[in-house]
């Protein structure tokens, strides 16, 4: 019986931990961008992401596209090289010169950071709830 709750446990945060993400990724990027937002995306966030209306999430990245979001953009076609990326770990977030923005996990903690140099490189505008975690 021990073994059935905490399986029952262990897929619930499962599920909380993702619909976190989405609802955490629907109050940032709209702000930032106009909606529908086209985004292409590495990292394992893209089943979350694809049920939002917010976002259209694409399989291939070309000139029509708004964001990166994810880690490990290698080998982009030369249309999508200089987009602004919004990473999905603090070492893409440090590495990577085109990143203006993260989320990540960290000891199970949600982490957002804004690059205030990037912000401005892409002519994107903070709302002033948001300007607290720029760096």
């Amino acid at each position: 019986m021990k073994k059935i709750i905490f399986i029952i446990f262990i897929f619930v945060n499962l599920y909380a931990t993702d619909n976190y993400t989405l609802k955490l990724y629907e109050a940032i990027l709209p702000k930032i961008f106009d909606v529908p937002i086209k985004v292409y995306i590495k990292d394992d966030i893209k089943s979350i992401l694809s049920v939002s209306r917010e976002f259209i999430v694409v399989d291939s990245c070309d000139e029509t596209v708004d964001i990166l979001i994810g880690k490990h953009f290698d080998n982009l076609p030369e249309s999508c090289q200089k987009k602004p990326v919004f990473a999905t770990s603090y070492n893409e977030y440090k590495d990577n010169i085109h990143s203006f923005g993260a989320f990540y996990w960290r000891k199970g903690r949600p982490q957002i950071r804004f690059n205030q140099i990037n912000l401005q490189k892409y002519n994107l505008v903070l709302p002033t709830e948001l300007q607290k975690y720029m760096r």
